[in-house]
């Protein structure tokens, strides 16, 4: 009786794959990594535009708090009555409430 044994000669056989299947197995090892380096370069972007965003705000924070320097927010106000013969002086101050007047 005549056997055959037909080979793939290492192109693709039926259980181990072959060279083909090496391939294929190369290719979804470097597609894996490019999908972790893809994550990884996605997550330095965002933590870089957080940053710049930070900064942003803390420039435009830094530039209101320099433009509330120059005008003193706490001075008291003073006004004179203009009644007839009154020379009754009043001071306003400001309150967690609002204004106060005293006088």
């Amino acid at each position: 009786m005549i056997q055959a044994h037909i080979t793939s000669f290492g192109l693709g056989g039926q259980k181990s794959g072959g060279f083909f299947g090496s391939v294929k197995r190369v290719f979804a090892l470097i597609a894996a990594f490019g999908v972790g380096a893809l994550v990884l370069v996605a997550a330095g972007v965002l933590a870089i535009a957080t940053a710049i965003v930070g900064v942003i705000i803390a420039f435009v924070a830094m530039l209101l708090r320099m433009g509330a320097w120059k005008r003193p927010a706490t001075q008291p106000h003073a006004e004179r009555s203009t009644e007839a013969g009154s020379e009754t002086i009043l001071n306003a101050r400001r309150t967690a409430r609002g204004w106060t007047v005293d006088g």
